[in-house]
Protein backbone atom coordinates (compact mmCIF):
# COMPACT_ATOMS: atom_id res chain seq x y z
CA UNK A 1 0.00 0.00 0.00
CA UNK A 2 2.52 2.62 1.07
CA UNK A 3 4.31 1.55 -2.49
CA UNK A 4 1.35 2.96 -4.07
CA UNK A 5 0.47 6.05 -2.35
CA UNK A 6 4.32 7.53 -3.06
CA UNK A 7 4.67 6.57 -6.90
CA UNK A 8 0.83 6.53 -8.48
CA UNK A 9 -0.20 9.38 -6.21
CA UNK A 10 2.39 11.56 -7.20
CA UNK A 11 2.05 11.07 -10.64
CA UNK A 12 -0.87 11.48 -12.84
CA UNK A 13 -2.01 8.15 -12.66
CA UNK A 14 -4.84 8.54 -10.33
CA UNK A 15 -6.43 10.80 -12.68
CA UNK A 16 -5.89 8.90 -15.77
CA UNK A 17 -7.33 6.18 -14.67
CA UNK A 18 -10.25 8.18 -14.16
CA UNK A 19 -10.03 9.11 -17.00
CA UNK A 20 -10.52 5.74 -18.55
CA UNK A 21 -13.26 4.65 -16.12
CA UNK A 22 -15.17 7.47 -17.22
CA UNK A 23 -15.09 6.62 -21.16
CA UNK A 24 -15.53 3.04 -20.31
CA UNK A 25 -18.85 3.85 -18.41
CA UNK A 26 -19.68 6.65 -20.78
CA UNK A 27 -19.44 3.98 -23.58
CA UNK A 28 -21.94 1.60 -22.40
CA UNK A 29 -24.50 4.48 -21.83
CA UNK A 30 -24.10 5.36 -25.23
CA UNK A 31 -24.54 2.30 -27.13
CA UNK A 32 -27.33 1.78 -24.63
CA UNK A 33 -28.77 4.51 -25.88
CA UNK A 34 -27.80 3.86 -29.75
CA UNK A 35 -28.96 0.27 -29.33
CA UNK A 36 -32.70 2.15 -28.08
CA UNK A 37 -33.07 4.72 -30.69
CA UNK A 38 -36.28 2.77 -31.89
CA UNK A 39 -37.66 1.74 -28.50
CA UNK A 40 -41.06 3.35 -28.00
CA UNK A 41 -40.67 5.82 -24.88
CA UNK A 42 -37.18 5.13 -24.33
CA UNK A 43 -35.77 8.03 -22.48
CA UNK A 44 -31.94 8.75 -22.86
CA UNK A 45 -29.56 9.06 -20.40
CA UNK A 46 -26.02 10.62 -20.04
CA UNK A 47 -23.09 10.67 -17.88
CA UNK A 48 -22.04 13.72 -15.69
CA UNK A 49 -18.60 13.07 -16.86
CA UNK A 50 -16.91 16.89 -15.93
CA UNK A 51 -18.12 16.46 -12.54
CA UNK A 52 -16.37 13.16 -12.00
CA UNK A 53 -13.06 14.24 -13.50
CA UNK A 54 -13.51 17.41 -11.52
CA UNK A 55 -13.65 15.84 -8.32
CA UNK A 56 -10.11 14.43 -9.27
CA UNK A 57 -8.18 17.53 -10.13
CA UNK A 58 -10.00 19.83 -7.35
CA UNK A 59 -10.62 19.49 -3.80
CA UNK A 60 -14.24 20.05 -2.62
CA UNK A 61 -14.00 24.08 -0.86
CA UNK A 62 -15.68 23.33 2.25
CA UNK A 63 -15.98 19.69 3.70
CA UNK A 64 -18.92 18.74 6.76
CA UNK A 65 -21.89 16.49 7.29
CA UNK A 66 -25.50 17.20 7.19
CA UNK A 67 -26.73 15.71 10.95
CA UNK A 68 -30.22 17.54 10.58
CA UNK A 69 -32.56 17.67 7.43
CA UNK A 70 -32.62 21.39 7.75
CA UNK A 71 -29.16 21.86 7.29
CA UNK A 72 -27.36 23.26 4.20
CA UNK A 73 -26.30 20.34 2.38
CA UNK A 74 -22.36 20.43 1.83
CA UNK A 75 -20.45 19.59 -1.73
CA UNK A 76 -19.52 16.34 -1.91
CA UNK A 77 -16.59 14.67 -3.65
CA UNK A 78 -18.09 12.84 -6.79
CA UNK A 79 -17.14 8.80 -6.08
CA UNK A 80 -18.15 7.62 -9.25
CA UNK A 81 -19.33 8.54 -12.36
CA UNK A 82 -23.33 9.74 -12.11
CA UNK A 83 -25.47 8.12 -15.28
CA UNK A 84 -28.85 10.33 -15.07
CA UNK A 85 -31.73 10.39 -17.55
CA UNK A 86 -31.80 13.52 -20.38
CA UNK A 87 -34.56 15.77 -20.00
CA UNK A 88 -34.79 16.63 -23.57
CA UNK A 89 -38.09 16.87 -25.63
CA UNK A 90 -39.18 13.97 -27.77
CA UNK A 91 -37.41 14.19 -31.32
CA UNK A 92 -38.92 14.19 -34.97
CA UNK A 93 -39.25 10.23 -35.02
CA UNK A 94 -41.84 10.80 -31.77
CA UNK A 95 -40.80 7.18 -30.21
CA UNK A 96 -37.99 8.30 -27.13
CA UNK A 97 -35.83 11.23 -27.14
CA UNK A 98 -32.88 9.77 -28.63
CA UNK A 99 -30.83 11.93 -31.62
CA UNK A 100 -28.63 9.16 -33.30
CA UNK A 101 -26.65 12.56 -34.44
CA UNK A 102 -25.93 13.04 -30.93
CA UNK A 103 -25.20 10.05 -29.84
CA UNK A 104 -22.82 9.25 -32.65
CA UNK A 105 -20.99 12.51 -32.29
CA UNK A 106 -20.51 11.47 -28.36
CA UNK A 107 -19.15 8.54 -29.18
CA UNK A 108 -15.99 9.93 -31.16
CA UNK A 109 -16.24 12.34 -28.42
CA UNK A 110 -15.83 9.21 -25.81
CA UNK A 111 -13.36 7.66 -27.98
CA UNK A 112 -10.71 10.56 -28.33
CA UNK A 113 -11.02 10.75 -24.44
CA UNK A 114 -9.93 7.01 -24.03
CA UNK A 115 -7.56 7.42 -26.86
CA UNK A 116 -5.65 10.55 -25.29
CA UNK A 117 -5.82 8.79 -21.60
CA UNK A 118 -4.66 5.48 -22.87
CA UNK A 119 -1.57 6.96 -24.46
CA UNK A 120 -1.40 9.10 -21.27
CA UNK A 121 -1.30 6.76 -18.98
CA UNK A 122 0.89 4.32 -21.19
CA UNK A 123 3.21 6.98 -21.39
CA UNK A 124 3.23 7.55 -17.48
CA UNK A 125 4.12 3.99 -16.93
CA UNK A 126 6.77 3.96 -19.92
CA UNK A 127 8.73 6.90 -17.63
CA UNK A 128 7.94 4.97 -14.61
CA UNK A 129 9.75 1.90 -16.15
CA UNK A 130 12.31 3.86 -17.61
CA UNK A 131 12.89 5.07 -13.95
CA UNK A 132 13.32 1.91 -12.19
CA UNK A 133 15.01 0.02 -14.97
CA UNK A 134 17.33 3.19 -15.74
CA UNK A 135 16.56 2.74 -20.23
CA UNK A 136 13.66 2.61 -21.67
CA UNK A 137 11.65 -0.65 -23.08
Amino acid sequence: MFLDQVLFDKTKVPVLGAVLDVTQVRQRVIANNIANVSTKGYRAKDVRFQDYLNSYVQDAPVQGNTSDRRHFSMPKSVSSPEVFESQSEVNDSGLNNVDIDKEMAALAENHLFFNVGSTLIQRQFGTLHKSITGRSQ
